[in-house]
């Protein structure tokens, strides 16, 4: 039985879950988008947004997301960055997307280098941001909330389900048919380009420059994924890819990360970084990549009555 509900600026789904399971899921993710909603001025983080460099003392969640956020900016070497909450303001995305206008004038600003952009103190839990760096915590909390979810669920003796959080989606449990997934088409967005059958546990997440896109009073067009390393919107040939892994918070980070390294040096670079992980990507010519060990997961890919082989 599928339901869906609005929050966190996307659709959530829940697949197989009872009413009070179903009721449980919609008041975590009401409490995550209060508390991390970069769009709030009442949110929690945007009281650490404003905080100036003072040290600041948050809630258990922010902690946890922050300590979660920061631990893969470190081992991605900063390709995954959540402290570019300055960019995606300076490039309009200062609001929830749907509000979105076209009347800014983009102003390409210089790139604010910092050493180290967080201190995050785990003997006083406090979190200081360096001068001029604001947190944006976007998917990476979508990704870390379904998946913090799910394991709730299962010590409460939800033996399996799946909690889709705008595609990052996390699936637990045994299936004797397997579990079926579609990813969408980024070109034709309300049609399915993929279809794979999973045999086991994982987490999924699909990132897309063709998602949330939107222009300026010049008609210069941007997304939502930026490169960090030129603190611009991210132009690699890729515009989407999937990644599936253990858990979905993995899948989220590296999925990103692949779509701004684009495919042939992002495929290496992810699994030099994570052996276990499996990815498809569909390049900005239409063409479609399957790499890393998404033979641990599916054995195979469909496209339109073609099959692509992982074994």
């Amino acid at each position: 039985m599928m339901h869906e509900f609005r929050a966190m600026n996307t659709t959530i789904c829940t697949f197989g879950l009872r009413e009070k399971e179903r009721k449980q899921v919609e008041q975590w993710f009401a409490f995550v988008e209060k508390t991390l909603s970069r769009f709030r001025e009442d949110s929690e983080l945007s009281q650490l947004n404003r905080s100036n460099g003072r040290p600041f003392l948050p809630s258990n969640l922010l902690f946890q997301v922050m300590i979660e956020a920061d631990f893969y900016y470190v081992e991605t070497g900063g390709v995954f960055n959540p402290y570019l909450g300055h960019v995606l303001c300076g490039i309009g995305y200062d609001r929830s997307f749907e509000t979105i206008s076209p009347h800014f004038l983009y102003t390409r600003q210089e790139k604010h280098e910092v050493s180290r952009p967080v201190m995050i103190d785990q003997r006083m839990k406090s979190i200081t941001l360096s001068s001029g760096v604001s947190v944006d915590l976007g998917g990476i909390a979508k990704g870390w909330s379904a998946e913090q979810m799910s394991r709730q669920l299962k010590q409460n003796g939800v033996l399996r389900g799946v909690i889709d959080a705008g595609g990052d989606i996390v699936i637990w449990g045994e299936n004797e048919k397997g579990w079926e997934v579609y990813i969408a088409d980024p070109f034709h967005p309300e049609n399915d380009l993929l279809f794979l059958k999973l045999h086991r546990e994982a987490g999924i997440a699909t990132s897309s420059t063709m998602k949330r896109r939107w222009r300026d009073q010049n008609g210069t067009m941007f997304h939502h994924i930026i490169d960090p390393q030129i603190g611009q919107c991210s132009d690699s040939d890729l515009v989407q890819a999937t990644v599936f892994a253990p858990d979905v918070t993995t899948a989220e980070v590296y999925a990103k990360c692949l779509l701004i390294l684009g495919w042939e040096n992002g495929i290496a670079w992810m699994i030099e970084k994570r052996a276990d992980l499996g990815a498809i990507g569909v390049r900005t010519d239409g063409s479609i990549a399957i790499g890393g060990q998404l033979s641990n997961y599916s054995e195979e890919v469909h496209k339109l009555g073609q099959v692509f082989s992982n074994s």
